[in-house]
């Protein structure tokens, strides 16, 4: 019988002001979506000699990583490695690379940063930000000179104010 009254009780609308939904409205309208390319091909060949790089490296990153990077509208992260079947897409290689496009302006450190942080997921064991992973985060960084931990090894403010919004800074 309540159930019944509910929409008489409000007016006709679900909505209570203040609620969850709608703080959620709102910051669906002022979080801007990425509008740009699904992938890019610069993006695509950092990849490819970031592969080589580990490669060359002797980092034992996995044989099947997907060619190409596919471009997000996250802010709340730079990279994200997908395994295969985590997502839609991810059914034909073991792992999958996404990048939020809001980091195309990027240095191109930081990119490489991000795409070798994302390559070191691939590594058995690496998945977590733990273990394996850290370990082949120090040798990469060690034998490089890049800076590749959990959160974004680049030193520009203007890189991180890309992805940055309302206080959302969990990089990678």
């Amino acid at each position: 019988m309540l159930l019944c009254l509910l929409p008489i009780l409000f007016d006709g609308k679900l909505k209570v002001e203040g609620s969850v939904s709608d703080d959620m409205e709102q910051i669906k309208h002022k979080w801007p979506r990425w509008k740009g390319h699904k992938t890019d091909e610069r993006i695509n060949r950092m990849l490819a000699e970031s592969v080589a790089l580990m490669k060359e490296l002797g980092v034992p990153i996995s044989e099947s990583i997907c060619p190409v990077v596919k471009l997000t509208s996250a802010h709340s992260y730079y990279g994200c490695c997908c395994p295969k079947g985590s997502r839609k897409y991810c059914t034909e290689y073991e792992y999958y690379i996404e990048i939020s496009g809001f980091t195309l302006e990027n240095t191109e450190r930081s990119l490489r940063n991000t795409l070798i942080n994302e390559l070191i997921h691939t590594v058995p064991g690496g998945l977590c930000h733990t273990g394996e992973w850290k370990k082949w985060a120090k040798f990469v960084s060690d034998k490089t000179g890049y800076n590749i931990q959990h959160y974004d090894g680049d030193e520009t403010e203007e890189d991180k104010e890309r992805l940055r919004y309302y206080g959302h800074t969990k990089l990678l």
